[in-house]
């Protein structure tokens, strides 16, 4: 078995993969000479824990439970965390079937689930109440993960190497701080990547991600000059991988799987739920809305106020059973709205206006902007078009690249 290493870069839909190809050379090299898969269909909704699950377990959020960035625990939407995933991911899997794994960076993995583990820079965004002497429990997922030091000594051999030995705190100061944190985080994790995958006994499984293409998206826009530059600093921390296996005379012998947990398109506009739904607890996952209802007719009462607004109700059947009666789903179909809680302070009252987003995801099902793309290239994958896969389709392949058995779920690629 060849070792096998999953990139995930943030916020890259198909379309952009595919009419941007000049500005991510090393990502377009890679599926010229691999399998390039055109569109991979996106999770419901499309927006990044729930696109991070599904690419690691190949099912949907009714089954592993991850159905938005934040999830109802009987008394508040709160943001999800690892240990809310319910069923086993491809690290947690490859682990137990014995191989070495190494996440590094990688969001909604535990750090037990790995050899050599370090978490998400971004992680402290995740919780609600991080600097707390008493976080909420659920925080603990999050906080666990940031605590973890690595005690495989692989990431401190690659400080005394002169690597960087860890990634500054994301929030521990200005935006320009938090910028800079972002760059630093997503380097380091690649260039641990590389180092690991091309010292004499590489992890049999690296799983990692680049966050800055949604970031940056999100405030410039999809297309801005900024955001294709996003677009070349992920490609080029692809590259950096490619040169070291390619230094290491294991480029053609190690799998490299790149794809992304969501796409990103322009926003039309916002829905604003404080004046929508006065006193309803509701969150926003990008232009799908979660509202918790007690019962059925309740969620039909809402769903009849919102469709004056364009607003339908989803049936639902993304989110786990015993959440269907708690949790009404809405979105606007044929529209690129996204919902916010409350207007900006100038428009205080409205109920529709700007959104502070340039570009965003989670539209409703089938918007064409959520889809990704897939390449993987290396360890004897042949050369491939596919046009369109399911987002099951990738766990599949990572499955069958690491020879474990087929879950029943997904069809291996290559």
């Amino acid at each position: 078995m060849a070792p096998v290493i999953v990139i995930m870069l943030d916020g890259i839909s198909a379309d952009t993969f595919a009419r941007f190809a000049a500005r991510m050379p090393h990502l377009h090299a890679l599926a010229a000479r691999g399998l390039a898969v055109e569109r991979v269909a996106a999770d419901v909704p499309a927006t990044s824990l729930p696109g991070r699950t599904g690419i690691l377990t190949g099912l949907d959020p009714s089954h592993h439970g991850i159905y938005g960035n934040l999830v109802w625990d009987g008394a508040r939407f709160r943001y999800a965390n690892p240990d809310d995933v319910r069923v086993p991911t491809l690290p947690q899997q490859a682990l137990a079937a014995g191989l070495d794994v190494a996440v590094l960076g990688y969001g909604m993995v535990r750090p037990e689930d790995a050899t050599t583990f370090h978490h998400a820079w971004w992680a402290h965004e995740m919780l609600q109440r991080a600097r707390d002497e008493a976080p909420i429990p659920a925080d603990e997922g999050w906080l666990r993960t940031a605590r973890h030091a690595d005690a495989s000594g692989r990431i401190a051999a690659l400080a005394a190497a002169g690597l960087p030995a860890g990634v500054p705190d994301a929030y521990a100061g200005d935006r320009m701080h938090y910028l800079m944190s972002e760059l630093t985080g997503d380097q380091t994790m690649l260039q641990w990547t590389a180092a690991l995958a091309s010292t004499a006994d590489p992890p049999d499984l690296i799983v990692t991600e680049v966050l800055t293409p949604d970031s940056v998206q999100h405030v410039a826009g999809h297309d801005h000059p900024f955001a294709l530059w996003s677009l070349g600093y992920a490609d080029a921390l692809v590259g950096e991988v490619v040169r070291g296996l390619e230094a290491a005379g294991r480029l053609d012998s190690t799998s490299l799987l790149v794809t992304s947990d969501h796409g990103h398109g322009p926003v039309d506009g916002a829905l604003y739920l404080d004046a929508l739904l006065p006193g309803a607890t509701c969150a926003s996952e990008g232009g799908i809305a979660y509202v918790a209802v007690d019962g059925a007719g309740e969620a039909d009462r809402i769903a009849a106020r919102l469709r004056a607004h364009g607003v339908e109700r989803l049936a639902g059947d993304h989110l786990p059973r015993e959440q269907r009666d708690a949790v009404a789903a809405f979105t606007v179909p044929g529209r690129a709205v996204g919902f916010e809680l409350a207007a900006p302070a100038e428009r205080a009252g409205a109920t529709e206006g700007p959104s502070r987003y340039a570009s965003g995801h989670g539209f409703a099902p089938g918007t064409a902007s959520d889809e990704r793309f897939l390449v993987v290239a290396g360890g004897g994958v042949e050369p491939q078009r596919v046009p369109r896969a399911a987002s099951a389709d990738v766990a599949a392949t990572v499955r069958a690249l690491l020879g474990l058995p087929p879950r029943g779920v997904g069809r291996a690629l290559c």
